[in-house]
Formats: C-alpha cells, sequence, structure tokens
C-alpha cells in the first residue's frame, strides 16, 4: 500500500500507512480492524444518542471514550479532536448544557464516524480489487 492509497493528499479522515507501520505491514490485520469499525460504528453511535436522550453523563463519557478510541486506531484525528471537544463539555460539571447543543454535538461526530467509515470501505474496496 503506497501512502497516496492511504491518504490522499489534502483528503481522507484516516492514516491507514501510520496503522500498517505500527502492525508490521500486516495487511490482514488492517483489513480485520477496519472490518470491525465498520460493524462497530453505527453502535458506538447509537450508545453516544442514547445517552444524551438520556442526559446520562456516565454513559455519554463512556461511548465518548470508546468513539476517540476507534478513531485513534486509524488516525482519525478530525474525528478524535470532536471526542475530546465533547468530553471536555461533559467533564465541566458546572456547565448547563442544553440537550439541543449535545444533539449538534452528537450529529456531528457522527457525521464524522460516518465520512471515516466510508473512507475505510472504499480502502477496504479498492484493496479488494
Amino acid at each position: 500500500m503506497s501512502g497516496e492509497q492511504a491518504k490522499p493528499e489534502g483528503k481522507g479522515l484516516c492514516n491507514l500507512e501510520f496503522l500498517l507501520v505500527n502492525l508490521g505491514r500486516n495487511r490482514v490485520t488492517a483489513e480485520r480492524l477496519i472490518e470491525l469499525y465498520l460493524q462497530n460504528y453505527p453502535v458506538l453511535c447509537q450508545r453516544l444518542q442514547h445517552a444524551v436522550q438520556q442526559d446520562d453523563r456516565t454513559a455519554l463519557r463512556d461511548a465518548l471514550h470508546d468513539i476517540r478510541s476507534s478513531c485513534v486506531l486509524f488516525s482519525g484525528q478530525e474525528c478524535v479532536d470532536q471526542a475530546r471537544t465533547f468530553e471536555a463539555a461533559v467533564r465541566d460539571e458546572s456547565q448547563t448544557v442544553k440537550r439541543e447543543e449535545w444533539m449538534l454535538l452528537t450529529a456531528s461526530l457522527c457525521n464524522c464516524l460516518q465520512r471515516m467509515a466510508e473512507e475505510l470501505k472504499a480502502y477496504l474496496d479498492a484493496d479488494a480489487r
């Protein structure tokens, strides 16, 4: 895999080259990790949405932590940054947050996860050719 395949210049959310280097160029493992992300990211978004709807800060922190961990694996920095910003807002107990504001943050983060999933799926599709 070339660096261009991993992350086209100026485009993309992931750095799959970094992942491959860390896996000792084990493409099978990288592909399996991508498949796991593709299976699990909708569940992460559902957990996040449910936590916001229930105003459950503990569940929200847990969901955000899991999302951030999933994105770090693929060097998905934009999604990581969004999750960190959201986590900071959740940690600030003095802040009175309207559910609508958290729903907007949730929608934005889930959109980022979706875009990351599309990029990872495109990588798997291109690799299958």
